[in-house]
């Protein structure tokens, strides 16, 4: 997970007022559609898994990787005392909250006029205005301006992609089952903790018996 490492180590650190207001939904959030946890990309998800397993106590790993919600109310990852529990690791949509604000978002869309198309910068402004946050403090400026170009140029998405290619999330027999029961040929390359986690970790017996439905309800999957 070098790579991963290194391209996370791109985004501006940041330090938060540690409230968790954006890791649970309120209930017009939720009617709304909102996710406590956007998509992860494959590397992302198995970059997790590798750290529950490695620092949660048995009791927390059964209960985390046993976690099949698509789209909870709550991140099951949010800590008692809302921290995050597994901040070292986490993906790079909590990585990238609040990092911008409306000056630079508007700078990194001026310098973008006539590079990029129209649409990819109007999608730029609209995706980062959604995530600006007062109660975040960006602790690394020098790195915004080339982060800014990362995201109004999709290069973080296309480094996970390409990470992502590389990671193979089950055995043989799970992503047969996978790829008869939903008519895909490959594994998605984004998708929710709970998503994965049925794939990965649900029993055989429940995954034949009900990921069909599981999967005909899916509304995060990458590609549906």
């Amino acid at each position: 997970m070098r790579d991963l490492a290194v391209l996370y180590d791109r985004v501006p650190a940041t330090r938060c007022a540690g409230t968790g207001d954006c890791c649970w939904l309120t209930d017009e959030e939720f009617d709304n559609y909102y996710a406590t946890m956007f998509p992860l990309y494959r590397v992302e998800y198995v970059h997790i898994v590798n750290y529950v397993e490695r620092h949660f106590s048995p009791q927390r790993r059964r209960e985390l990787l046993s976690f099949t919600q698509e789209r909870p109310r709550r991140c099951p990852f949010l800590g008692a005392d809302h921290s995050c529990t597994i901040y070292p690791v986490r993906p790079l949509i909590c990585r990238t909250y609040g990092a911008m604000n409306p000056v630079s978002i508007a700078r990194q869309a001026m310098a973008q006029q006539g590079a990029l198309p129209a649409a990819q910068i109007r999608a730029f402004v609209r995706r980062e205005a959604g995530m600006v946050c007062p109660r975040v403090a960006v602790l690394e400026p020098e790195k915004v301006a080339r982060h800014a170009r990362m995201l109004s140029e999709g290069t973080y998405e296309r480094e996970l992609a390409r990470l992502s290619a590389e990671v193979e999330l089950a055995d043989a027999a799970r992503q047969q089952l996978f790829q008869r029961l939903t008519g895909w040929q490959e594994w998605p390359l984004r998708w929710s903790w709970g998503g994965f986690n049925a794939l990965c970790f649900a029993p055989l017996a429940w995954l034949r018996e009900h990921f069909a439905a599981y999967w005909k309800k899916a509304e995060l999957v990458n590609g549906k």
